[in-house]
């Protein structure tokens, strides 16, 4: 520094401002220094010691978490959150995070029947990093949204200061746990993506007991103990396996249900996937992009104890849907009406072949195809070992009309009678009042009458107006569909119902040939 200071003295250049620049050019390079030395220290550290996880909306586990948070008294005291008067859940499940703010009742005097008590939920703001204690950790999550090529989506991300993922893993095993628990009683459903070949939660749907389907005992019991001797068949299949002569036998099962439109097909695969506790894989095989190869990959992804249910099989190709003679296999010229309604399905029937029992098939699974013709499939498609097992749907019987009916009003319960009281009991009771006076009591408020209650009728009445309706109800002309419609449209008046049947039947045979005289010209 001395040496620098006699050299710039003779040339008349003030050196202590040269002194200070250095100064702080050796404390900025030393600041710098240590901030590089503490963001490499801190990334280390991270590396080491930070685990993180990140949960997609697509996928079941982004609902596993975000119910469970929502039971969590941290995530309901956020203070930043969003206010919100739409449902936090999906597809049913409700999700009420604590902190939610909902009005008490209050009676009104008008009837307004589309106006609803609208409950204002609190959900913690997007990009924000919240806080939660869990087992001695502190969870930062932060929740994002998105866009993708199909809308809006949202995104989870939990990171943890610990040695290994084994919190992580106890958090979404719990979660999981909480959510199957709340969800017991419903079905969930996965919707095929053709966009990105793969299976997307579309929700869970409210369980259907059997006992609403009204089909005739014997078809709808051997239905559901043929597929539980399937379910229970895979330790048997195992073993099968293991010879060698039986090692190409392959562990599957389809169903081929057939019949006029509106009979109760896609409803007793609900039911069905309830009784038997198993998902239902939806598959739209004349959805726009559907190939051969997008076909392919979807199945080789089915789990192997599910239903999967291919929908009106007969309305699925673009090129030819019968392998006789004439036919090249090569793919058709379609109309301009029918690429309207294929939408760019290119998907062929030997592509459907090799999907349903070829190399990348799934095992273990229960194939469900509905078709409203079925002489329009093709007989390989059909066949035994493709279509097991056929169910056929036609209209209503008259027996299934009083089941539908008996379905729709509920008789009243059975009210179990009182032991009668005796004369000296009942003088015993009134000298315990010491005036002589009667206790004055003051009515409960009744409630507000609504004009949409059902009537609870007497069990032997029921029966007679079920077996009435039944008599008015054609044999094999109405479908199901058209019954419920019926019985919804007069839920609240099961004596007019009954009365108004012979009309009702008229006017739908009426509508029918109008539409048909409309058709033909």
């Amino acid at each position: 520094m001395n040496a620098l200071k006699s050299f710039l003295q003779p040339l008349g250049v003030n050196t202590s401002s040269i002194q200070d620049t250095l100064k702080l050019v050796v404390i900025g390079g030393t600041v710098e220094t240590a901030r590089r030395a503490s963001v490499s220290a801190w990334n280390g550290f991270v590396d080491c010691a930070l685990c993180s996880s990140t949960f997609n909306q697509g996928d079941v586990t982004f609902d596993w978490i975000m119910h469970w948070l929502s039971k969590q008294p941290a995530w309901g005291r956020s203070r930043e959150f969003e206010i919100t008067t739409r449902a936090v859940s999906r597809n049913g499940l409700s999700q009420a995070t604590t902190g939610d703010v909902e009005e008490d009742e209050v009676e009104e005097e008008d009837d307004d029947v589309g106006r609803r008590k609208r409950k204002v939920a609190f959900l913690p703001s997007v990009d924000t990093t919240h806080t939660i204690y869990y087992r001695g950790h502190v969870l930062r999550i932060t929740r994002t949204k998105g866009y993708q090529d199909y809308g809006h989506y949202s995104s989870l991300k939990i990171s943890v200061v610990a040695r290994s993922n084994d919190i992580l893993k106890k958090l979404v095993l719990e979660a999981k746990r909480e959510y199957e628990k709340d969800t017991e009683h419903r079905v969930h459903i996965f919707m095929a993506d053709t966009t990105y070949p793969c299976w997307r939660w579309n929700g869970a749907r409210q369980k259907r007991p059997m006992s609403s389907i009204v089909l005739e005992p014997s078809v709808k019991d051997m239905v559901l103990m043929d597929c539980r001797d399937f379910l229970r068949s895979e330790d048997w299949s195992a073993i099968i396996y293991s010879i060698r002569f039986f090692s190409g036998i392959p562990f599957r099962r389809g169903y081929l249900l057939h019949g006029v439109p509106g009979s109760g097909k896609t409803s007793l695969i609900h039911a069905l996937a309830g009784e038997l506790n198993l998902d239902i894989y939806v598959v739209s095989l004349s959805s726009k992009g559907m190939s051969d190869n997008t076909l392919s990959t979807l199945m080789g992804c089915v789990p192997a104890r599910c239903i999967l249910l291919l929908e009106d099989l007969d309305a699925a190709f673009t090129r030819s849907v019968t392998r006789d003679s004439s036919s090249t296999g090569a793919p058709t010229a379609p109309t301009k009406a029918a690429s309207e309604v294929t939408d760019g399905s290119t998907l062929s029937l030997s592509g459907l072949l090799n999907s349903l029992d070829g190399v990348a098939a799934a095992e273990g699974r229960l194939l469900f195809a509905t078709t409203n013709h079925i002489e329009r499939l093709d007989p390989a498609l059909s066949r035994p070992g493709r279509m097991d097992v056929w169910v056929n749907f036609t209209n209503a019987t008259r027996w299934q009309a009083e089941g539908i009916f008996r379905n729709f009003f509920p008789s009243k319960p059975k009210v179990p009678e009182e032991p009668e009281i005796s004369d000296s009991a009942q003088y015993s009771g009134e000298d315990k009042n010491s005036t002589g006076r009667k206790e004055e009591t003051v009515p409960a408020p009744k409630p507000k009458a609504s004009s949409h209650v059902v009537p609870l009728l007497e069990e032997t009445e029921i029966a007679e107006l079920a077996k009435r309706f039944a008599d008015a109800i054609p044999e094999g002309e109405m479908s199901v569909a058209s019954l419920q419609g019926y019985l919804l449209k007069n839920k609240t008046r099961p004596r007019e119902c009954v009365d108004e049947a012979v009309a009702w039947v008229q006017q739908e045979r009426g509508t029918r040939e109008k539409l048909k005289k409309e058709k033909e010209e």
